[in-house]
């Protein structure tokens, strides 16, 4: 959850930076086409050419300051949105912490109280079996282990098998 969370955070970054680079070309081609129109409206208006070539170079230099002011603004405001998007988004990671931490402690807590249910369940298994196998005995059986059941389980499976084959034969 945590990946699929970190991959569309860096897909919203990337399409932020995307954005910001498609609105500066925009922006460059909206001035670059300005600086035109005046560059052409000082040449319709003034015929000599010194004075064209000064005027050109100020409306030139006033093109690169504009220019430089405008992607100077567009990129503080990508670095203030950039900031707010990566706060939501750790915003976001810190939830979903929270929410893993969270299903983890209930995964645990059921866990712990079928553990808890299980030695009972085998007990009643075992009763029901046993009624099964032996319906008179099962009524008396005490709550406490059979010597004879003890017995069995604590001796050695292999000689068990092996016994039981010896007394097959």
């Amino acid at each position: 959850m945590m990946e699929l969370a970190r991959e569309k955070q860096a897909a919203e970054l990337k399409t932020l930076k995307e954005t910001l680079e498609t609105d500066t070309k925009e922006m460059k081609k909206k001035l670059e086409a300005k600086r035109l129109e005046r560059i052409q409206a000082m040449v319709k208006v003034t015929s000599d050419k010194m004075a064209q070539e000064r005027l050109k170079r100020e409306i030139n230099n006033s093109h690169i300051q504009e220019v430089v002011q405008v992607i100077k603004q567009m990129t503080e405001s990508l670095e203030k949105h950039q900031e707010k998007l990566e706060e939501k988004q750790a915003a976001c990671l810190e939830q979903i912490r929270e929410m893993e931490k969270q299903f983890q402690q209930e995964a645990l807590a059921e866990y712990e109280a079928r553990m808890k249910g299980l030695e009972a369940e085998v007990k009643e298994s075992v009763r029901a079996c046993l009624r099964g196998c032996f319906p008179s005995e099962a009524k008396d059986m005490p709550e406490r282990p059979c010597e004879a059941f003890r017995e069995l389980c604590e001796q050695d499976p292999l000689a068990a098998k092996a016994g039981a084959q010896e007394s097959r034969l």
